[in-house]
C-alpha cells in the first residue's frame, strides 16, 4: 500500500497456543444489552453468551474512565499504579495536574506480553499517552493531545494511519448542544466507523499474538442521550417526530454499530484463539449533582478570604451568577466548539480558565488557614488540609485528621435527599478500606458513593454552583460500578453466567491464556470460573515474584511527564465537554 502499512490478513505466530483478542467497550452495561440481546438486536453479544462466558465485571471505586482502564491494564488497585482520577495534585499546592500515562505506575500487561517475547497490537486504550514502545505497533487513546505527533509505535506508524485512514483523530466528537442533537448523533456513528477502520487496518498490518481495540462511542452517546433512550422505553412511548423517534434509539443504534464492529473483528480470530470483550465501568441515569465543596463550606469545614475582591466575588455566588450558568450560556451559544473548529482553542481556553479564576471563587480564594477540609476531582473525593502534606496545611495528621474524617462522615450520613427525604449517601470509605500499595496514600482522605447513582458528585468545578445539590442540565447519563465481560475460546465454559469479577482479573487471565505466570503484584485472579477443569490444568497457573530470566527488568520509577499546557487545556476542555473535570 502507498501509505507504507500492510493490507493482508496476518497469521497466528508459532510462540502462542491460542492468541488473545480483547475488545474495549468503554461504559457498557449487562442492564442494555441482556434484553437487546433477548430481542435479536445484538447477534454478535448473543453469540458470545452461547458460545462463552459472561457477566459483569465490578469496576474500581470510584467508576472512572483513567482509574479502570489503568486497574486493567495493570492488574492492580490504584494504591500500586497510582491513578484515582482525571486529575491529581500538585505537590506543594492545591492546583492539579491532568492524568497521563507517565503518572501510571507498574506494568501494563501489553509490556509484560512483549518482554515475554509477544507480539501486541493496543489501539485506542484510555490514558496511555505518552505511549509505551511496545514489542509490536501501538496507538494511544483518550487523553492524547490532538496534534500529537508522537502517539505511536513504531514512530511512523501514526503518519502511516493518517494517510490510510484520513478522518482518524484522537479527539472525541464535538460538544453537545441541545437543539443539534442530530448533528451529535452522527458524529458517535462516524467515531465508531473510524475506530472500526482504524482497527481493522492495524488488525492486518502485523502479525500479533495480542490485540486490543477500545470503542468509546457507547460511552459518549450515554451521557448525553439516556433521558431520551428512557423516555422511548416507556409503556404507550409515541414519539412526536422522526427526530424524536431517532434520539429515542441512539444509544441502541449505537450498540448495534459496536456489535456489527465486534463481528468483523472477530472474523481474524481462529478457533484456537481467545475473545474477550470488556467494559470499564457500566451506566445510569444521573439526574443531580452534589457540590462537595459547597456543602462543605455551608458546613464550616471550608472558610474563604476576606478580601475585597473574594467579597464581591462571594456576593455574585449567592445572586447565582456562577461558572456553571455561564458555562450553560457558552454551550448554548456554541462558542467553546467554534473555537476549537479554527483552531484558536488552546490559548481561548487557557485564558478562559485564568478569566474563571478571577471572576467566580476558586480554590485562590479559600482562606487555607481556617480551611480543614476540600475537594477536587470528578466524584467529589475529600481531603483533610493535613500539617505537611498539604502547602498550608492546619490538621495535624494522626488522631486529629481521624477525627475530623469521622465527624465529617456522620455530616454525610446525616444528609438527606430534598425530594425524598430518604439518605442520600451510601457507602463511605476512608483510603485504607479501598486502596493498598505504595501510593496509597496519594489517595484521597475520603470518598463516597450516592445511595442512588442517579445522583453524582460534583468536580468539575471548584465552587460551581452556590447550592450544594442541584438538577443537571445536559447531562443526563453518567457511570455505574458494574461493567461486562464476556470470554470465549478453546476450554471456555460455554453458556456460563460470571458474578461480581472485578476488572482487575482481566489482566492476569489473558497472562494465563498465554502462559504466563502472574505477576504477585498484581491484586487480581485469573477467571478460573470461566474455564474448563482440563483447560485449568493445561495452562498450570503460576504466580511470579520477579520477571523470568533474560527479560529486562521491569520499571516502576516515580518520574512522570505533563504535557504542553495549552495541549493540557485543550484536553481539559475536551472533557469538560464530557462533563469530566474543571
Amino acid at each position: 500500500m502507498s501509505n507504507g502499512l500492510n493490507n493482508k490478513p496476518q497469521p497466528a505466530l508459532s510462540l502462542s497456543k491460542g492468541r488473545v483478542m480483547v475488545i474495549g467497550v468503554d461504559g457498557a452495561t449487562l442492564d442494555l444489552i441482556e434484553p437487546w440481546v433477548k430481542a435479536g438486536l445484538l447477534p454478535n453479544f448473543a453469540r458470545l453468551m452461547q458460545e462463552g462466558s459472561w457477566g459483569n465485571l465490578i469496576s474500581i471505586v470510584p467508576p472512572m474512565t483513567p482509574t479502570a482502564w489503568s486497574s486493567f491494564a495493570t492488574g492492580t488497585n490504584p494504591g500500586k499504579h497510582g491513578l484515582y482520577d482525571f486529575v491529581g495534585r500538585r505537590e506543594g499546592s492545591y492546583s492539579t495536574w491532568l492524568t497521563n500515562a507517565s503518572h501510571r505506575k507498574g506494568n501494563s500487561i501489553w509490556k509484560l506480553l512483549g518482554q515475554a517475547g509477544y507480539q501486541v497490537t493496543v489501539f485506542n486504550v484510555p490514558v496511555t499517552y505518552p505511549i509505551d514502545k511496545v514489542n509490536g505497533q501501538f496507538v494511544s487513546g483518550l487523553l492524547t493531545p490532538a496534534g500529537a505527533t508522537d502517539a505511536s509505535w513504531p514512530p511512523e506508524l501514526l503518519g502511516q494511519l493518517k494517510r490510510a485512514v484520513p478522518e482518524f483523530n484522537f479527539s472525541p466528537p464535538g460538544v453537545f448542544s441541545p437543539g443539534e442533537e442530530l448533528d451529535f448523533v452522527q458524529q458517535i456513528t462516524d467515531l465508531n466507523r473510524t475506530t472500526l477502520k482504524t482497527a481493522k487496518v492495524l488488525l492486518g498490518n502485523k502479525p500479533w499474538d495480542f490485540y486490543m481495540a477500545v470503542f468509546m462511542g457507547v460511552d459518549i452517546i450515554g451521557h448525553f442521550m439516556w433521558k431520551q433512550m428512557v423516555d422511548g422505553q416507556q409503556p404507550g412511548y409515541q414519539p412526536n417526530s422522526q427526530t424524536e423517534a431517532t434520539l429515542a434509539k441512539a444509544i441502541q443504534t449505537c450498540y448495534q454499530q459496536i456489535d456489527q464492529a465486534m463481528g468483523e473483528l472477530m472474523q481474524a480470530a481462529g478457533p484456537d484463539d481467545y475473545v474477550v470483550v470488556m467494559s470499564d465501568h457500566g451506566f445510569g441515569s444521573l439526574d443531580r449533582y452534589i457540590h462537595v465543596n459547597t456543602w462543605l463550606m455551608k458546613r464550616g469545614y471550608l472558610k474563604f478570604k476576606n478580601t475585597p475582591l473574594t467579597l464581591l466575588k462571594r456576593a455574585m455566588y449567592a445572586l447565582g451568577i456562577t461558572p456553571i450558568t455561564v458555562y450553560q450560556m457558552l454551550r448554548a451559544l456554541r462558542l467553546g466548539e467554534r473555537m476549537r473548529r479554527t483552531g484558536r482553542g488552546g490559548n481561548s481556553n487557557q485564558r478562559a480558565q485564568a478569566l474563571i479564576k478571577k471572576a467566580f471563587l476558586s480554590f485562590d480564594d479559600v482562606d487555607w488557614s481556617r480551611t480543614r477540609l476540600y475537594s477536587f476531582g470528578f466524584a467529589g473525593p475529600i481531603y483533610v488540609n493535613q500539617q505537611g502534606r498539604e502547602p498550608k496545611g492546619i490538621v495535624p495528621p494522626g488522631a486529629e485528621s481521624e477525627a475530623l474524617l469521622a465527624q465529617v462522615t456522620q455530616d454525610l450520613k446525616a444528609l438527606r435527599d430534598p425530594t425524598t427525604g430518604k439518605p442520600l449517601i451510601g457507602d463511605i470509605y476512608g483510603r485504607g478500606q479501598l486502596y493498598w500499595g505504595a501510593r496509597a496514600n496519594q489517595a484521597p482522605d475520603l470518598l463516597f458513593m450516592p445511595r442512588d447513582m442517579k445522583n453524582a458528585g460534583f468536580g468539575l468545578l471548584e465552587f460551581g454552583s452556590n447550592d450544594w445539590f442541584t438538577t443537571v442540565a445536559d447531562r443526563t447519563g453518567t457511570h455505574r460500578m458494574s461493567g461486562i465481560v464476556l470470554l470465549k475460546g478453546p476450554g471456555i465454559l460455554q453458556g456460563a453466567h460470571l458474578s461480581d469479577s472485578s476488572i482487575m482479573d482481566i489482566a492476569p487471565t489473558v497472562l494465563a491464556l498465554m502462559g504466563q505466570p502472574i505477576p504477585d503484584i498484581m491484586d487480581g485472579s485469573v477467571l478460573e470460573k470461566a474455564m474448563t477443569p482440563e483447560l485449568r490444568a493445561s495452562l498450570r497457573i503460576t504466580r511470579a515474584s520477579a520477571p523470568a530470566a533474560g527479560t529486562p527488568p521491569l520499571s516502576d520509577d516515580d518520574t512522570s511527564t505533563d504535557i504542553d499546557a495549552a495541549e493540557e487545556e485543550i484536553i481539559r476542555a475536551r472533557l469538560r465537554d464530557l462533563g469530566y473535570v474543571a
